[in-house]
């Protein structure tokens, strides 16, 4: 048997009509129908009112709303979503309040409303978080120019077919963009030119934090690279995340969201024109968005230069108990009349030898230990068991999962 579907206009017709045959009293006729007696007179005086267009659906808005948004400010909200398709309900009743000098600016709740009822707004899907927040093995920053952190955006083509690789730079603790370059590749002369002109106009950090990947790291001794062998050379503590641990550098990460949907889609015409609007974008981030982080401020508002300056004499102390060596051009060290091989990128620079209390002379760069001296390995000029330890060097994948397989054994 098919369901009796019935219209509400229909049901209050035929209550009215019901009504005034004057069989029923209106009480019944309420109880049948499943109203209540208010709404009941209602119905009857509305169609004696206006006939059957007073039993017509009619709108609950109330007439007087003394705390609906004004016109012109919602036309300020959309205006600004739309100049900044990124920006939450939070930085936008921050710019109606300190740019547009709106005293009472709507709440964070009713601008997201405004939003949505304009389609505005996206629903995002949040993870929970399981990651420790400072980890630590990192410097977690107290000033400006305590800790820079760089990375490589990730690599796209511009509308000539060029690949463009933007390389950014970001000061820890005032989330200030120092640096966003628009690269040809990720080779190491690139990033070095592109650190000397950092460093000369904001000075030198005392940290520099990257991730496992070239140009910051290598399979070299301490997993260093010729980049981060010269960071170390200028003083510079160069601090390397967990591989595959994005979340230890995540307000970095974060900025690279916002850049890519603000500055890369869709790409520019050629790579001078990429490198304006990287600019254009830096100075927005800087001086116009608000961070949560820092209570709504501008990260141009905190930070400041640093007092080092790149150029300044810098030279690499080491205990009295130490003997220095400098490492030649072939990156190799002489100790006791036999050669040992380092590796190119330590070229020119000094390292510090000890000898401990088993006799076995360790090598250290700054405060790294490379690994041992092994004076009986066949091949002097690359000797193969240099010992270095676990802690101290960034691990590949393959090596984390080889160790994995051990400990299930």
């Amino acid at each position: 048997m098919p369901w009796k579907v019935t219209e509400p206009m229909n049901e209050k017709e035929r209550f009215v009509s019901l009504a005034q045959t004057g069989r029923f009293t209106i009480s019944n006729l309420c109880k049948d129908f499943g109203i209540s007696r208010k709404t009941g007179h209602k119905y009857l005086l509305r169609y004696e009112a206006e006939g059957r267009d007073g039993l017509k659906e009619r709108s609950r808005r109330p007439k007087h709303c003394p705390n609906a948004t004004v016109d012109a400010v919602e036309k300020l909200i959309l205006k600004e979503r739309r100049k900044h398709p990124t920006w939450g309900p939070k930085k936008i009743r921050d710019l109606l309040l300190k740019i547009h000098g709106i005293e009472r600016p709507p709440h964070e709740s009713t601008i997201a409303l405004v939003l949505s009822r304009h389609g505005l707004s996206q629903k995002r899907k949040r993870k929970a978080g399981v990651y420790r927040v400072h980890p630590e093995h990192l410097t977690e920053p107290t000033r400006p120019n305590e800790v820079w952190t760089f990375d490589f955006k990730g690599w796209f083509l511009l509308q000539d077919g060029q690949r463009c690789d933007p390389l950014t730079t970001c000061d820890r603790y005032s989330r200030f963009v120092i640096g966003c370059y628009a690269c040809e590749n990720q080779q190491f002369k690139g990033p070095l030119r592109v650190c000397k002109k950092l460093m000369r106009y904001h000075g030198v950090p005392d940290v520099i934090r990257v991730d496992n990947g070239t140009p910051f790291a290598s399979g070299a001794l301490g997993g260093l690279s010729q980049l981060s062998v010269w960071w170390m050379e200028q003083g510079i503590r160069v601090e390397f995340m967990t591989p595959a641990s994005p979340h230890e550098n995540g307000s970095h990460e974060r900025m690279h969201r916002d850049l890519t949907a603000e500055a890369t889609k869709p790409p520019s015409r050629n790579l001078s024109g990429q490198k304006k609007r990287f600019e254009r974008w830096r100075h927005e981030y800087n001086h116009d968005r608000p961070h949560e982080s820092l209570d709504m401020l501008r990260p141009a508002e905190i930070y400041h230069k640093s007092s080092r300056r790149l150029g300044e004499k810098y030279k690499m102390l080491y205990p009295d108990d130490y003997e220095v060596k400098r490492v030649s051009q072939s990156g190799h060290i002489s100790h006791q009349g036999k050669n040992f091989y380092m590796s190119e990128i330590f070229a020119g620079c000094h390292v510090g030898l000890f000898e401990n209390e088993q006799a076995i002379t360790e090598r250290h760069y700054a405060n790294l230990h490379l690994g041992n001296l092994e004076f009986n390995c066949p091949d002097p000029w690359r000797p193969d068991s240099i010992i270095v330890k676990p802690d101290q060097a960034p691990k590949s994948s393959r090596d984390r999962r080889k160790q994995n397989k051990i400990k299930r054994k």
